[in-house]
């Protein structure tokens, strides 16, 4: 996995050091780009999304999420300021691992009760990671990840329930024992927690402009909705709540809404600041 994720971050800086005539850049379905910015750009719009300037070590960049549904081409995206520009973004053709599972029928069909249980949970975490209020962010240390651990399920791994295909894995599991420390990746403002019928116990933390981090499987929940967090501060322990096989920890990041590889975001930012870890 390491082998794979510097090579990823290599080509991604590349893309964005290197200019070509026509200003592209490229991109993988499910990948975030951070684009420079220059003085007096404000947002950067892509595929019906808004982006908000982050300021990092000192520099200001765009984080644009290419989502995980888009299909390989040739795009727009738009930089606005005093002075507007269009960038073209190229969305290359990626295969992400497919995995079949089978699981006691419970937890794959659900009686209308229990449906309507999953639904109105997801649309309230679903709504709570889109909202955006923009501004100007600026991260003092780059994004850690939560724990050390083996990855046991990739982010966009494409899931195969009973014979039934199933959305992608929108986050990374890390096989850990439960009860290990779960800490924040990034400083930030705790805006939801709770017990859900699929991810059991979540953390969601928002580190403005757009940007949240998610935790699910939790056995313990150690924050309260309304407080600020430090950067690795231990937000919660890790289990097997939920529709959980095992303890694990469930990570995900979102950009404006889009889920995007978390572990590729966080070494991304490591290696700008000249901090990568692991």
């Amino acid at each position: 996995m390491r082998g794979r994720a510097g090579g990823l971050l290599i080509s991604i800086l590349l893309l964005l050091t290197v200019r070509t005539p026509a200003d592209a850049l490229k991109g993988y379905p499910g990948e975030a780009l951070l684009v420079p910015a220059r003085a007096g750009e404000t947002r950067a719009r892509f595929l019906g999304h808004e982006f908000f300037r982050v300021i990092l070590a000192g520099r200001p960049y765009f984080p644009v999420a290419v989502p995980l549904s888009a299909r390989p081409g040739t795009f727009t995206l738009e930089i606005e300021g005093r002075r507007s520009r269009r960038l073209t973004l190229r969305i290359l053709p990626k295969t992400y691992p497919v995995e079949r599972l089978t699981l006691p029928r419970r937890m794959v069909t659900f009686p209308p009760e229990i449906l309507a249980r999953v639904r109105r949970e997801l649309a309230l975490l679903r709504g709570t990671l889109a909202v955006n209020r923009g501004g100007i962010c600026r991260w003092k240390e780059p994004f850690e990840l939560p724990v050390r651990g083996r990855v046991s399920s990739p982010f966009g791994l494409r899931r195969i329930l009973n014979g039934e295909p199933r959305s992608p894995h929108g986050g990374v599991d890390f096989a850990v024992p439960a009860g290990t420390p779960v800490r924040s990746a990034q400083e930030g403002r705790v805006v939801l927690t709770g017990e859900f019928y699929l991810p059991g116990r979540v953390v969601i933390l928002d580190h403005g402009c757009g940007v949240y981090t998610y935790y699910a499987h939790l056995s313990r929940i150690l924050v309260r909705r309304g407080e600020a967090v430090r950067r690795g501060e231990v937000i919660g322990l890790s289990g097997a709540s939920g529709r959980a096989t095992g303890p694990h920890l469930h990570f995900g990041l979102y950009l404006s809404g889009v889920k995007v590889d978390p572990v590729s975001f966080v070494k991304l930012i490591q290696y700008l600041t000249g901090e990568e870890k692991r």
